[in-house]
């Protein structure tokens, strides 16, 4: 008793358990689609009982029109559970006529029937095209009709009718084959075949064995899809290709996320650039850095520190058509005579020794890597337009402030500083002929930095007019 006791204790625990589970509803749910339309379509109708549309035995002397197709109008209401399966309500009016050996036929017939729809369409799979604009569907079902004939022999003569009235009523089977054409969200093109078997053998209004007769029709319409325009109709959409779909997508995704073609250490699912040469820094997106965003990465970059919004070469470096040291994207006198001293516009100051004493002159800083005393080649563009200045301007003397970023400790980037102050001078003496005794060098360290957040900007040189 005790066992059957703590059984059903566990049953209760997991119903509660799953009762409180959040219900999510997957992309192949029938509400994210239109399961409801409206059809209406008009064709041919063709009567193959005893009594044929098409008679191929002797001549009947039959009115005009009598015994060929004849017009056929039906509406559809219909509802899909599943892009699998759903139900169809259908009514129509047909006229119908027929001929058979010295005998033919007039009439017409009313119907109504429920079917069961199901998307043949959805019983094969077909990839990754999984959102159609084509839809094969088959239905069976069963409903009543009003059937109305009357037979007449080749002289005219009325020889037999159907029921009270000339109306006969009885059960009838439809099948029914559509092929459906999307058109856009709301409507769709419909091309279908109804064969109708009737429950007994006097639809022609003539009785020959015991074989039923049976109605052909071939109609042709439009179908309205109820529900939002956002919403397509369910019938063109198959969950199984949706997953077949899905799970070729995470294979490719898997293979992508794995690996890694130019070796950078960012798989190629998150790789701009998956070309990237080998050794080269890259950034979380795979694509090479650069670090002063002229669009030339750093590794093609001859000048990794030009300023913001400046004005590149094909390498990197800088455009300074008149050599002043004052890049042309912010130059105000683009054709300052060589040796200029010029100010951060590249705007001509007066010359030491002319009563300005070059106040406000500019001259480029040299920029260093981390932890590097070494003036790289890119910096030798700039210690040529210091030099130049220089040369031009013998009266003018300058103070080399040396500084680092904030890593490591206070007192060596202070000797940090100081050694690329010392470097730089040793540069423009041995490299451009500069008198030493006219470079003063100092250290700031790691105080007063230029940029916040930018270290590369900050590991500088600055040149100042004394």
């Amino acid at each position: 008793m005790k066992r059957l006791g703590l059984l059903f204790g566990c049953f209760l625990v997991m119903g509660s358990l799953n009762a409180q589970d959040d219900v999510r509803l997957s992309e192949a749910h029938p509400s994210n689609f239109k399961n409801w339309s409206l059809g209406l379509n008009v064709g041919a109708t063709a009567s193959l009982g005893d009594a044929a549309s098409y008679f191929f035995g002797e001549d009947v002397n039959a009115p005009s029109g009598v015994g060929g197709f004849e017009i056929g109008l039906r509406g559809n209401l219909n509802y899909w559970f599943s892009p699998m399966i759903g139900l169809a309500g259908s009514a129509g009016y047909h006229s119908t006529s027929g001929t058979d050996n010295n005998y033919y036929f007039t009439g017409d017939y009313i119907d109504a029937d429920l079917s069961l729809n199901f998307n043949l369409s959805n019983m094969f799979l077909y990839g990754k095209d999984y959102m159609r604009k084509h839809a094969l569907l088959f239905s069976i079902g069963l409903g009543a009709t009003s059937i109305d004939a009357e037979g007449f022999d080749e002289q005219g003569n009325l020889v037999n009718t159907l029921g009270k009235g000339g109306r006969s009523f009885t059960t009838v089977m439809p099948l029914q084959l559509t092929y459906k054409y999307q058109l856009n969200n709301t409507w769709d093109l419909d091309i279908l075949y109804k064969h109708t078997l009737a429950n007994y053998d006097v639809a022609d209004a003539r009785s020959i064995g015991v074989t039923a007769d049976f109605f052909g029709y071939f109609g042709v319409g439009a179908a309205y899809n109820f529900g939002s325009d956002e919403k397509t109709s369910i019938v063109y959409y198959s969950p199984f290709e949706g997953v077949f779909a899905d799970m070729t997508e995470i294979k490719n995704n898997y293979d992508k996320l794995v690996g890694d073609d130019d070796g950078d250490g960012v798989s190629n699912f998150f790789d701009q650039d998956n070309s990237t040469p080998a050794d080269v820094n890259v950034g979380p997106n795979g694509a090479p850095l650069d670090v002063d965003g002229d669009g030339i990465p750093d590794y093609l970059d001859a000048d990794p520190f030009t300023a913001k919004g400046a004005k590149v070469d094909d390498q990197g470096r800088m455009v300074d058509s008149d050599g002043d040291g004052v890049g042309d994207y912010m130059d105000k006198e683009p054709n300052t005579p060589a040796g200029s001293l010029v100010n951060f516009q590249g705007v001509s100051v007066s010359k030491a020794g002319s009563g300005g004493g070059g106040v406000g002159a500019y001259l480029p800083s040299v920029f260093f890597s981390f932890n590097s005393v070494t003036v790289t080649d890119a910096n030798y563009f700039r210690l040529a337009a210091v030099a130049n200045t220089l040369k031009s301007n013998p009266d003018v003397n300058v103070v080399l402030t040396g500084y680092t970023d904030a890593s490591g400790p206070e007192d060596y980037n202070k000797t940090l500083g100081q050694r690329r102050a010392d470097e730089v001078k040793q540069e423009l003496v041995q490299v451009f002929g500069i008198d030493a005794s006219r470079i003063e060098t100092t250290s700031s360290g790691e105080s007063n930095p230029l940029a916040n957040g930018r270290n590369n900007i900050n590991r500088r040189v600055d040149v100042s007019v004394k």
